[in-house]
């Protein structure tokens, strides 16, 4: 992760029935909640016809906003394995439409979120919810995957600083 002045990273909450995303800018210290948002992905939908949708969706999403990289939390422990599959299948897509359009991803694990973000890796998503919306100073509750979105880009600019600040030394 190189040092950039001025970042905007867009973070994600992948899933197949719906998912998140937000743009974040950070700039002189100072973040910002550029645009963010949830999409239900068509109920009826086939498992493929799911994946197309989030596919071009996604990839609109990352045409308008521009972001330097996209921040997507990681699943590695899941009560079903069928849905961590699931979730990491939705994850290539994702991932996928990014890189075709030159932006780098990066894993972030829930764990290393809800520490980021409250402090503490065991954190509940109610405790996660009240700090994005501190950090970001949003009055309204975005809802649970535009804020666990917004969660994942707050953190990897706070990784990426740290990992920077360390280099340095």
């Amino acid at each position: 992760m190189k040092k950039q002045i001025g970042i905007t990273v867009l973070g994600v909450d992948p899933g197949l029935n719906n998912f998140g995303y937000g743009l974040v800018r950070e700039d002189s210290n100072t973040l910002y909640a550029i645009k963010y948002g949830q999409f239900l992905v068509p109920k009826n939908a086939s498992f493929e016809d799911k994946l197309v949708f989030i596919g071009k969706t996604f990839a609109s999403v990352v045409e308008e906003t521009k972001p330097n990289f996209i921040a997507i939390e990681k699943i590695y422990v899941a009560k079903n394995t069928q849905i961590a599959l699931t979730i990491g299948v939705v994850s290539g897509v994702m991932i996928y439409a990014g890189i075709e359009r030159g932006v780098r991803p990066y894993f972030i694990t829930p764990g290393e979120i809800k520490k980021t973000i409250t402090g503490e890796g065991q954190a509940i998503k109610r405790q996660v919810c009240y700090m994005v919306q501190k950090i970001l100073d949003i009055d309204t509750d975005p809802g649970e995957h535009a804020i666990d979105a917004l969660a994942a880009a707050i953190s990897f600019i706070s990784i990426n600083k740290f990992e920077n600040m360390v280099r340095g030394l």
